[in-house]
C-alpha cells in the first residue's frame, strides 16, 4: 500500500525509530561508527521548506528502539526559530506535540534566499541545521501514466497487484548541477467513513431530525454483539483518502546536464478499484547535501522494498547538537523549490476485471453493513451513514484537478 509523508517526509522518518546502527552523512558524506547500546534514542528531525503557499512545519521527535521494539514520542515545548538570510528571525509555533508551525500559516520560501533551522529542546540542549538555499526547479512539461499488470512486485501471498505507473517529462537547465527529489500524494475516492467493532454508529440531531445539523457521537460498544463483530458504514457525502509515496526517487544531472529528460518514473499506484483518482506530483529542487542524504537513503532502502523496511543504518543529517556535538541527529532540514501537477488519473487504460476495492485492500476484508435498528430490523435500512472526517490521510474537500 502507498502511504507516506503528512507532515514533510514523515514516513521517511518513521523508519529511524527501527535502526540500530548509525552512520553519519554531511556534505562530504563522512561515514563513523559509534558504539550504540540496544537502548537507544534518536532525536529525529523532520522538515522541507517549500515555496508553496501551504503551511510550513517542521517537526521534532524521539525515536526510541530496542532489540524487540521501537516507540517514537514527540520532543514538546522546544524554542524552534527560522533563520532567513542570516539575519531575520522568524519564531515557529507548537500546534500539537512536536510540531512547529511558521505564522502566519501562509508563509513560504523563495528561490535564492537561505534557511537555517535553529531550536533549543526543553532540557536546554541547543541545535542547529547547516544553511540551506533555495534552489529553482524546472517545471514538469508532461505526467502520463501506463497500466502495469504486476505492478510494484508480489505481495506476500498473493498475486501481483497492478498498477498505473507514473511518468514525468521535464527540460533540466544546462550549465548548472542540478538535484531532483520526487513525490506523490494520492486522493482515492472512498464510500465507507466508519468501522465500529462489537459497537454500533452514532449520529445525534441537534435540529429538526432529518435537516438540521447533527453531532457526531462515532462508535458506541455494544456488549450484545461479538467482539470480532464489525458494522461498517458509508460515507454522508463525497470523501477522499489520500495515500503518500514511500520510496526515496532522487536524481542528479551528472551525466544529462541540460538535455530533456523523457520518462522518469516517479510513482506506481496500486490499482484497487478501477474508479479515477489524482495524483499530485511535485518535483522538488534539492542542494548538494540533500541529495546525498536522500540517495544514501535510497541506496540503504533498494534491496528491502520500501522506506517501511528497515534499512542496514539510519542517516544522521544537517542538523546537530550545539551542546553535546557526539549526540547523533537523524533527519535533513532542507528547502526546496516544488514544481506540481495535479494529474487526472482516468484509470481507462486499466482492463475489466474483479478488483476488490479500496475498502478490502486497506482492511483485507469486505465491508459488513449494519442491520436497521427497527423492529423486525432490516438489513441495511435506517442505518446512519458516516461523516467524512478530515485528517492528514482523509478529506472532504474536492482535490484539486479532480474532474
Amino acid at each position: 500500500m502507498y502511504t507516506g509523508w503528512p507532515s514533510g517526509s514523515s514516513r521517511l522518518f518513521r523508519v529511524v525509530a527501527l535502526l540500530a546502527v548509525v552512520i553519519g552523512l554531511s556534505t562530504c558524506v563522512a561515514t563513523f561508527d559509534p558504539t550504540i547500546t540496544p537502548n537507544t534514542t534518536l532525536l529525529v528531525v523532520e522538515g522541507i521548506l517549500t515555496d508553496q503557499p501551504v503551511t510550513q512545519a517542521i517537526t521534532l521527535s524521539q525515536s526510541t528502539s530496542t532489540r524487540d521494539s521501537s516507540s517514537r514520542t514527540p520532543v514538546s515545548q522546544a524554542q524552534v526559530q527560522l533563520i532567513i538570510n542570516g539575519t531575520q528571525t522568524v519564531l515557529l509555533t507548537e500546534t500539537q506535540p512536536g510540531r512547529y508551525e511558521l505564522q502566519p500559516g501562509h508563509f513560504s520560501g523563495r528561490v535564492g534566499d537561505s534557511y537555517q533551522l535553529r531550536f533549543q529542546t526543553a532540557n536546554g540542549s541547543r541545535y542547529e541545521s547547516t544553511v540551506e538555499t533555495m534552489v529553482a526547479v524546472p517545471a514538469i512539461q508532461r505526467v502520463y501514466d501506463q497500466f502495469n499488470p504486476k505492478g510494484p512486485g508480489r505481495f506476500a501471498n498473493e498475486l501481483y497487484t497492478p498498477s498505473n505507473d507514473i511518468f514525468v517529462d521535464f527540460q533540466d537547465p544546462a550549465g548548472q548541477p542540478n538535484f531532483y527529489l520526487w513525490r506523490t500524494r494520492v486522493f482515492e475516492a472512498q464510500e465507507w467513513c466508519a468501522s465500529c467493532q462489537q459497537g454500533r454508529y452514532i449520529l445525534e440531531d441537534i435540529g429538526p431530525v432529518g435537516t438540521g445539523p447533527i453531532r457526531v457521537i462515532g462508535c458506541v460498544p455494544d456488549s450484545t454483539l461479538g467482539v470480532y463483530n464489525f458494522y461498517d458504514y458509508i460515507c454522508r457525502g463525497s470523501c477522499w483518502d489520500i495515500f503518500y509515496s514511500t520510496r526515496v526517487n532522487v536524481f542528479a544531472d551528472v551525466y544529462a546536464n541540460g538535455r530533456p529528460q523523457v520518462g522518469r518514473l516517479v510513482a506506481q499506484v496500486p490499482v484497487y478499484q478501477r474508479e479515477p483518482a489524482v495524483v499530485d506530483v511535485e518535483q522538488l529542487s534539492l542542494t548538494v547535501g540533500a541529495y546525498r542524504y536522500y540517495r544514501l537513503f535510497e541506496e540503504q532502502t533498494q534491496n528491502t522494498g520500501t522506506l517501511v523496511d528497515t534499512p542496514p543504518a539510519p542517516t544522521v543529517g544537517n542538523v546537530r547538537n550545539l551542546t553535546d556535538p557526539s549526540e547523533n541527529v537523524v533527519g535533513y532540514f532542507s528547502a526546496s523549490s516544488v514544481a506540481i501537477n495535479h494529474y487526472w488519473l482516468s484509470r481507462r487504460n486499466v482492463p475489466l476485471g474483479n478488483y476488490r476495492g479500496l475498502f478490502y485492500a486497506q482492511n483485507r476484508r469486505y465491508p459488513n453493513i449494519e442491520t436497521s435498528r427497527g423492529n423486525p430490523p432490516v438489513y441495511g435500512v435506517g442505518v446512519p451513514s458516516a461523516v467524512c472526517i478530515p485528517s492528514p490521510t482523509r478529506t472532504n474537500v474536492q482535490p484539486e484537478g479532480w474532474q
